[in-house]
């Protein structure tokens, strides 16, 4: 008895993990002949399991028995059988309970258990002699294995067979493990290689795509790790007798997985080659586009109806409708697309980018106007509300702008359009970009000598141009002073925030020279003395000395 317990308890504690993963039931293949050991399930009945073995199903009740006795009676007696029992010792004897024909099992003139012709599946056209047959083959195996586990040398074999599984598992995760680790190194270096180069409408796509991938990669392992687990639960169980049905049971699932995977991967194959022709004609397409888009930015093909200015734009435009009628004309012939839970995670996704995407629409169908009406071209000057600088880029989404500070911001399209832009460099071709200031003079002023001093001060400033010359401007004649407007042209554009500095300067160093009073902020009476400022106080501590413009000592500097 210790002998035969320590055979039973040996092979169920090596595989006992797997005790979770046989608990469903696996299926045989419909239409599959019945051999020894094979477990025929019906949707009803009651199974008579021995040895962790179906042997028979019984359907109906017989002598006022209903199955769940019938079955639990066939189990006690069959457990009652000596070892040495082989299903050739048992007789079958036709008999007839209460009407009901059938087959009686019995050994020794004991019946173990009766077969009538209501216990028949009668759905898959069963005839009683061939249950009977089948019936024998599924005792035989059970009585078999039974007999096997109570043997040493059969015990140690699977033992010895788990233990080297095992062994080949461990390896098999340490390998995953190295190639994991060598592949994401791999794949971080390729990062650093092609940084920056992934670009979709002026987004950088890489960080996602890598961060894909490594989810990706992550994925993988564990499935290959959970996949040698599971053949080795297989293979493991399929070395004891009282498991081995287990181990047939996760064998033919994976093997019914595999079946499927093959049969839809050779249906999959024509659509997947349409859809390969549509990618291949689409990217044709785009590459054709772009070359003739970028001919024209270059300006060395002419197109009456498309500026160089746009072209580039309309590239992008053009590259993303092809793809998008690409995608609509292939998706019928994407594997899976016809199914319920494709059609399902397809309407999912289209609400979740149509409620999530309004805001980007918005800015997209901004940017189409801004890049489309010319407002802002990269390398102009501008002025967006209280943003001033250089336009560094004019995306679908935002423009980007570099300030005097040195600073970049970035402005979305829909504050653009909805918003004053004042652009400097725009009609300043050929003559230079245009840059104006104003000062309020009183009336006591002579204006002559108000307009001789403002250009004396534009002369005296470097990054004007002299030709064409700067002129003067009476912008308003107010209650106490007159509104003089200066318009000069700068000889380098990217200086204009310095230029002014410069000519602010000037100016206050002519009016202070010459001894005229500029009257901001405003004075309501005229004060009983000049307000000016000697040029012997010019540079009072802390300022440095400068050149003294009275005495003829101010130069124009150098271009910058």
């Amino acid at each position: 008895m210790k002998r035969a317990f320590i055979s039973r308890l040996l092979p169920v504690a090596a595989v006992f993990v797997a005790l979770g993963l046989a608990t469903g039931r696996v299926l045989a293949a419909p239409g599959a002949p019945a051999t020894a050991g094979q477990l025929v399930v019906s949707a009803d009945g009651v199974p008579i399991e021995f040895w962790n073995r179906e042997i028979a199903v019984l359907r109906s009740g017989s002598a006022g028995l209903n199955p769940q006795y019938r079955a639990d009676q066939a189990v006690r007696r069959l457990h009652e059988l000596p070892l040495s029992v082989r299903a050739r010792d048992l007789q079958l004897v036709p008999v007839t309970i209460m009407d009901q024909s059938g087959i009686a099992f019995s050994y020794e003139g004991r019946i173990l258990f009766f077969l009538g012709n209501s216990d028949l599946d009668l759905t898959s056209g069963e005839k009683l002699d061939q249950v009977s047959e089948r019936v024998l083959l599924n005792l035989d195996d059970a009585l078999e294995a039974r007999d096997s586990e109570r043997r040493w040398p059969v015990i140690r074999s699977g033992l010895f067979f788990t233990f080297i599984g095992l062994l080949l598992v461990i390896l098999a995760w340490f390998l995953i493990l190295k190639a994991y680790t060598w592949l994401t190194a791999r794949l971080h270096a390729r990062e650093q290689l092609i940084s920056g180069r992934f670009r979709l409408f002026g987004i950088n796509i890489l960080p996602p795509v890598i961060n894909a991938a490594h989810s990706l990669l992550r994925v993988l392992a564990w499935v290959l790790t959970l996949a040698a687990i599971y053949l080795w639960l297989t293979f493991s169980l399929s070395y004891f007798p009282y498991t081995q049905p287990w181990g047939k049971r996760l064998g033919v699932y994976v093997l019914q997985i595999f079946q499927q995977f093959g049969r839809a991967a050779v249906l999959a194959i024509p659509g997947i080659v349409t859809v390969i022709i549509i990618c291949g004609i689409a990217r044709w397409i785009v590459r054709l586009g772009k070359a003739f888009f970028d001919q024209v930015s270059t300006g060395r093909m002419r197109i009456p109806w498309m500026d160089p200015d746009i072209a580039q734009a309309t590239k992008r435009i053009f590259s993303a409708f092809v793809w998008i009628f690409a995608v609509v004309v292939a998706y019928p012939y994407i594997p899976g697309s016809s199914t319920d839970a494709f059609k399902g995670i397809s309407v999912f996704f289209g609400l979740f980018i149509s409620h999530a995407s309004t805001g980007i629409i918005n800015q997209v169908m901004s940017g189409l106007f801004v890049v489309y009406s010319k407002a802002l071209r990269t390398g102009e000057w501008v002025r967006v509300n209280e943003t001033e600088g250089e336009v560094l880029e004019v995306g679908l989404l935002a423009a980007k702008v570099r300030t005097i500070e040195g600073q970049e911001v970035t402005i979305p399209n829909s504050v653009l359009v909805g918003t004053l832009t004042t652009n400097y460099t725009r009609l300043g071709y050929p003559d230079g970009m245009i840059a104006s200031t104003t000062v309020t003079i009183g009336y006591d002023a002579p204006w002559r000598q108000v307009h001789a001093l403002l250009l004396l001060a534009a002369e005296r400033t470097a990054n004007i141009r002299k030709q064409p010359k700067p002129y003067v401007l009476q912008r308003a004649l107010s209650d106490f002073y007159v509104e003089y407007t200066l318009i000069v042209r700068l000889r380098n554009e990217k200086l204009r925030i310095e230029t002014l500095s410069e000519l602010h300067s000037s100016i206050q160093d002519a009016f202070n020279e010459f001894g005229v009073q500029i009257m901001s902020p405003h004075f309501q009476i005229q004060p009983e003395r000049d307000v000016v400022i000697p040029p012997s106080k010019w540079s009072q501590p802390p300022a440095a000395p400068g050149p003294n413009p009275a005495s003829g000592e101010a130069k124009n500097t150098s271009e910058k």
